[in-house]
């Protein structure tokens, strides 16, 4: 049979197998995983290998396939593959070592390589039904009411993450973030009552609804085309602004506003907000955003030592820090 027949999973039937939390040094594998990153590098001899980031909900593995170079063309990220092998070390961290290797061509289960928050998405749309039940500016009850469901736009809402690597980086977690920020924004609008209550809380909300297209969410969380050519900011603003434009009686400057909170929600220049906060409504929102985006990236750190007796986290690469783990647990 041609190599190229037999690089391919044709099992009538597909069983996830291990999972990437239960594998250890010395331990053999097989199993189903989702492909994060994949390239052909050179050896000290001069031939190649095959090196691959693989995911399922449970985390990340690196793999080798010294023997494998040649399907490195073949498999993109978010492809899955089946494979067998021992996990070794390399520098300190498990790594598989790949006996054999094919890719799938069966239907895949999302739900086994991508991980779910602690919140379902019956809670996430309860609590965005309450939250969208406390906005009594008319126009901003009928934004809501066109961007969610005239758009249809809530479902991927629910699903969606807040972020490829750190923060609520998994299923439902850009919901979750908003609506952390929204309920967050409601008592600051009661603290300081010169707020515009309801705006901050529908642009809460709505700060980062061009996530929904920002990011592809199968089989593994990347970017979408559109994600890296424009981003969410501009696709975000670009949805609520002609959503707002089509509602006849709203206000031209609330529109403004809105748009203003939604481009600036980031904070700076260098953090991909195209301008800066200007008003009393874009320092809250980017205060807030900032805070549940930080508590969580804590939050994802300390888990990952759950467990282990120790007070320092490893070096952590994009945080460039170490973190103290003994407390906020």
């Amino acid at each position: 049979m041609h190599r190229a027949q037999t690089d391919l999973y044709e099992g009538s039937t597909l069983e996830k197998g291990d999972w990437i939390e239960e594998l250890r040094p010395g331990l053999t594998v097989q199993g189903v995983f989702a492909v994060v990153q994949a390239a052909a590098r050179p050896t000290k001899g001069g031939t190649s290998f095959l090196s691959l980031e693989l995911q399922d909900r449970t985390g990340r593995i690196g793999a080798v396939g010294w023997e494998h170079a040649h399907m490195a063309p073949k498999i993109k990220p978010g492809s899955t593959v089946h494979l067998t092998g021992v996990v070794d070390t390399y520098q300190g961290q498990p790594q598989i070592k790949i006996a054999d290797l094919k890719l799938v061509t069966d239907k895949v289960e999302p739900g086994h390589f991508l991980p779910e928050g602690q919140q379902d998405k019956d809670t996430l749309r309860a609590r965005l039904a309450e939250i969208r039940g406390s906005i009594t500016t008319p126009y901003l009850k009928t934004l809501l009411e066109k961007v969610f469901e005239e758009e249809e736009l809530l479902e991927p809402y629910l699903e969606a993450p807040a972020a490829k690597l750190r923060h609520q980086a998994y299923i439902g977690g850009l919901a979750e973030h908003s609506l952390n920020m929204a309920e967050h924004a409601r008592y600051c609008s009661s603290f300081y009552p010169e707020l515009d209550g309801d705006l901050l809380v529908t642009a809460a909300l709505l700060h980062d609804l061009g996530k929904i297209f920002e990011y592809r969410f199968d089989t593994v969380i990347d970017y979408s085309d559109v994600g890296r050519l424009e981003g969410h900011i501009v696709i975000g603003d670009r949805i609520i602004s002609r959503a707002a434009t089509s509602i006849a009686d709203f206000p031209e400057e609330a529109r403004l506003h809105l748009s203003h909170l939604i481009l600036s929600h980031q904070g700076r220049l260098e953090y991909g907000s195209p301008v800066t906060p200007k008003t009393l409504e874009a320092i809250v929102l980017y205060a807030l955003d900032l805070l549940d985006s930080r508590v969580a990236t804590f939050r994802d750190i300390r888990d990952r030592y759950e467990g282990e007796d120790r007070t320092w986290s490893d070096y952590d690469r994009l945080s460039d820090q170490f973190w103290y783990l003994k407390v906020g647990k």
